[in-house]
């Protein structure tokens, strides 16, 4: 009887999971909807979420290390004071410094942009970088008509100035409802950071309550990995943006860059992308310090690689260490893929869920092999 009964329910769940799949194929667009709506509805709660487990990697440190001898209720709301202080310092510098410095370095840009151009034809030609006649010959007669660069530019500000004051009140609609969530989301952030051992226990007694004890160990270890991916790299970004940051401006100031701070806070913000980071703030450095000194850019390039060089391959992975086990080519395949889907937010997101993947593939792989009795010296027998 018991087996028949076990025949029957599991019958009856894949007819309803069939059902089911018939009725989401034949509605995409109504079931998109309906996704989109409770995306919306649920952005509040995710946004928080988001923000406590970035706010949580700094709280961890400071309540093992600065706090540990302190109780428990009282150095937990201590290291979320000192957290929030450090992102609300980190937010000041970024938009009351930086932003503002980037916005007049690139008003300068366009201003001296000519004479830049002409400064740079008149260092290649003072160079022996071009002593074929015909490439100097074709770098001189370069010409960069700028008054009409700038007039196509207001042409298309102003094509485009119709539909830009037609979105004004859906732009201004949309602005306000993403405020409305942040701010939400960092309140709902403040009763996780705060009751976080409180709502794993109730998270925890919800699972085995309605899982088997098979399936409930599954998702506190599937919860458990994705903790550790995530932490290991947001913890790891961190430590290599402040290095690098920090490597930027002792070198910038040693040798009389222009633009140190900015240029140093830049990289280290955007080194934060994986890989391709480092090099979008470089970019732009080189490009402010071009305006300035033509060889001076070059040199800031040439620096740019040897600091590279020295905080990749001898300070981090010594300080560091692998935070996130994930092989340098699934790295690229995950920032690559992610890139694509959502841009740089995907790029950010889809390392350490590359690597929760890619830990959970070698598992199973692994076990499958322990079964079949098979070893690394048997590879090649198949």
């Amino acid at each position: 009887m018991k087996i028949k009964s076990d025949q029957f329910k599991n019958a009856i769940i894949l007819i309803t999971f069939g059902v089911v799949l018939i009725w989401a194929l034949e509605n995409l667009n109504n079931l998109w909807t309906v996704l989109l709506v409770l995306l919306s509805i649920a952005s509040p709660f995710m946004i928080g979420i988001a923000i406590a487990f970035v706010m949580n990697v700094p709280m961890r440190f400071f309540e093992k290390t600065i706090l540990k001898r302190l109780r428990q209720n009282i150095k937990r709301p201590i290291s979320y004071i000192i957290t929030l202080f450090l992102f609300v310092f980190i937010i000041f510098i970024t938009l009351f410094i930086v932003v503002p410095e980037l916005y007049k370095s690139f008003q300068e840009l366009v201003n001296r942009a000519p004479q830049a151009w002409n400064n740079f034809l008149n260092w290649f030609e003072t160079t022996a970088l071009i002593e074929n006649e015909y490439i100097a010959k074709f770098i001189k007669d370069i010409t960069i008509d700028w008054k009409d660069i700038e007039q196509k530019g207001i042409n298309l500000l102003s094509a485009r100035a119709s539909d830009w004051l037609l979105s004004t009140f859906s732009i201004a609609t949309s602005v306000l409802g993403t405020i409305i969530s942040i701010v939400l989301g960092f309140v709902f952030s403040i009763y996780i950071l705060l009751q976080k051992e409180k709502l794993i226990s109730q998270v925890k007694r919800i699972s085995i309550a309605l899982f088997p004890r098979c399936i409930h160990r599954k998702l506190v270890y599937l919860a458990d990995l994705t903790n550790k991916s995530f932490s290991s790299f947001l913890s790891g970004q961190l430590l290599e943006a402040i290095i690098i940051g920090t490597m930027f401006f002792i070198a910038m100031k040693i040798f009389n860059f222009p633009f140190a701070l900015v240029i140093s806070v830049l990289i280290a913000i955007t080194s934060f992308i994986p890989i391709v980071g480092a090099f979008i703030g470089a970019t732009v450095g080189t490009l402010l310090i071009l305006v300035e000194d033509v060889q001076m850019g070059f040199w800031f390039l040439v620096m740019f690689l040897i600091i590279q060089q020295i905080e990749g391959n001898l300070i981090y992975p010594n300080v560091a260490g692998k935070t996130v086990g994930l092989p340098s080519i699934w790295v690229l395949v995950a920032i690559t893929i992610g890139g694509s889907l959502f841009g740089i937010l995907g790029i950010i997101l889809f390392v350490p869920l590359g690597n929760i993947l890619y830990t959970l593939i070698k598992e199973f792989v692994e076990n499958r092999l322990r079964v079949k009795n098979v070893s690394k010296v048997d590879y090649d027998k198949y």
